[in-house]
């Protein structure tokens, strides 16, 4: 698994497999999850991360900086 957040765009990509996306699904608003061909999660992407959930995540982001400095 990879995660990786783009910090221009807002977008937070969580990814279970390097295999190709042959299909997306909008889940809500802003998530989307992509499946291969074979229908299995290749990933999650999160639209506008910080903006929606900053305030829940913030702690947990805290925490994460601390760990990589």
């Amino acid at each position: 698994m990879k995660i990786t957040y783009d910090k221009e765009a807002d977008v937070l990509y969580i990814e279970f497999s390097d295999a190709k996306v042959f299909e997306s699904e909008e889940k809500e608003k802003n998530v989307v999850f992509e499946y291969d061909s074979e229908n299995n999660l290749v990933g999650i992407e999160i639209a506008y991360f910080i903006k929606k959930y900053g305030a829940e995540v913030s702690p947990i982001l805290q925490d994460m900086q601390a760990v990589l400095r």
